[in-house]
Formats: C-alpha cells, sequence, structure tokens
C-alpha cells in the first residue's frame, strides 16, 4: 500500500515545550485515517505542521518523495485541503461564494472564475447535498449544514488529501454521523485520502480504516481500528475502563464502563 504522507522523527516545539516527540508516521493513500488522543496530546499540532501551518524543529515530512517545504503555498494547497476546528463565517455570504474559496490555488489574483471553477463549486454543493442552499447566507444554516459547507469547500479544492480537526464538534448526534457518512462517501466516490481526528473512538472503530492513538506528544500506535482499539490500550491512554460487545445487528462496538478511578480524580 502506497502513503499519501510520510512523517520522520518529527519534532515540534512551542518554547520551551515541545509538543511532538520524534514522531515517526506513514498515512495510507487512499485510506481514512482517524487520529485519537486526550487532550492536549498534539493531534492538531500534528495536522497543522503536517500542512506547514507551524513550524518544525527537526524532522521531515513527506508526500511521496518531496518535502512539504519544497512546495509553495498555492501548489501545497493543491496536494492538501485543511480544515480546521473552528472558522469564522464571512458576513452576508452565501453558500456558493464560500465554496467557491475553495477554489484559490487554481486562480490568480483578480482573477474572475473559469467555468472549470464554477463547475467544480456546483458538484461540490451537490456532493455534500446543499443545492437548495447554494444561494442561501451561511449564517442562516444550522451548524450541521454550515459544516457541510466547509466540507464542499475542501472538494472545490479539489485535493486529493483532505485534513480534517475535529470537524463533528459542536454537532448533535445525528449530524455528526451525517458528517461521517460523506467523509466516508467522499473516500470512496472521490478517491481521497482523509485523515481526521477524533474524540469518539466508536466513531473512529466504524468509520475509519487505519487508527492513530497519540498520548502527550508521542505515537502509541497505529492499526486498524479493531487492533488497536483494545480495552488494555484504551486504559492505557485513556485511564477508562471499556469492553467490545456485539451489538443486535451482528457488529460490534465499544462500552465504556464505570470508572471509579476517573470518578475521583
Amino acid at each position: 500500500m502506497a502513503d499519501a504522507i510520510t512523517v520522520q522523527h518529527l519534532v515540534v516545539r512551542r518554547g520551551q515545550r515541545t509538543i511532538l516527540h520524534d514522531f515517526s508516521l506513514s498515512l495510507p493513500k487512499g485510506k481514512v485515517t482517524a487520529i485519537l488522543g486526550p487532550n492536549g496530546c498534539g493531534k492538531s499540532t500534528f495536522l497543522k505542521a503536517v500542512n506547514c501551518m507551524i513550524p518544525a524543529s527537526s524532522g521531515s515530512i513527506c508526500l511521496g518523495q518531496r518535502e512539504v517545504h519544497d512546495f509553495s503555498r498555492k501548489a501545497l494547497s493543491r496536494e492538501m485541503a485543511f480544515l480546521t476546528q473552528t472558522h469564522d463565517v464571512p458576513p452576508d455570504v452565501t453558500v456558493r461564494d464560500l465554496v467557491g474559496m475553495g477554489r484559490f490555488p487554481y486562480r490568480r489574483l483578480w482573477s474572475s472564475r473559469h467555468r472549470e471553477d464554477r463547475e467544480a463549486v456546483e458538484k461540490a454543493i451537490q456532493a455534500v447535498g446543499l443545492e437548495a442552499y447554494a444561494s442561501e447566507v451561511m449564517q442562516h444554516l444550522s451548524g450541521g449544514e454550515q459544516q457541510r459547507a466547509w466540507l464542499a469547500v475542501l472538494l472545490a479544492q479539489d485535493a486529493p488529501i483532505l485534513l480534517l480537526d475535529e470537524p463533528t464538534t459542536y454537532l448533535d448526534v445525528h449530524h455528526q454521523l451525517r458528517i461521517l457518512d460523506l467523509l466516508r462517501r467522499i473516500n470512496e466516490n472521490w478517491q481521497k485520502t482523509i485523515v481526521v481526528v477524533l474524540h469518539d473512538m466508536n466513531q473512529a472503530w466504524q468509520y475509519a480504516d487505519e487508527v492513530v492513538i497519540m498520548k502527550d506528544g508521542r505515537l502509541v500506535c497505529t492499526g486498524p481500528p479493531q487492533t488497536v482499539l483494545t480495552p488494555e490500550r484504551l486504559w492505557e491512554v485513556f485511564a477508562v475502563h471499556t469492553d467490545i460487545v456485539t451489538t443486535c445487528d451482528g457488529c460490534s462496538a465499544i462500552v465504556v464502563l464505570r470508572n471509579d478511578v476517573a470518578l475521583q480524580t
């Protein structure tokens, strides 16, 4: 299996604090990889370092055989699209105009949109099911609809790798699952490599091909969900007792058990 991103001995520091310690990892091409770990373990820092949003102190990050720092900003944006945890919605911008912003890697300054830009925007809007809202102002949409619009921005950007930092945060369970279903379909139908930070271990279990587990800025393990999300490892990383159960439809799921230690701290 080819790797989309290869990270070797990555170290990221902020002031005197080391956020990522000698971090080495390969992310498979064409798969959905979920990154899990406790709050503050460096998940967001890792994504930002991969996308050159923050500098690395040492180590390398490669797309294929090429270092990410060798790309110009626009060239890198044609390779990777990044959805941050929070995003400011410009006042009075419509869904169509927002999605059009995803075409910036292909446009010259002040140039008008070409036919291929307009087609890419409409295709992206259709892919996330927002055709009926294309002319609506973003601020009038629900949180779930807004997040789907931001997914459309990534699709319009037309990069083969999508990085998403907690895309289900602040959404109710229904809209969380809708976003994850969308990501799965985007992976399969658009042939995108997807790397997504999640907090819900069951969502990673159900939707990811690979899971990366982090703790204290270090890689704990990586592999298929059913291999790495064991009760022993979840206790080691999250300090919670869990069990793997079979549901009524024959699927398996992670159940978090009562944790007296956690309740006392």
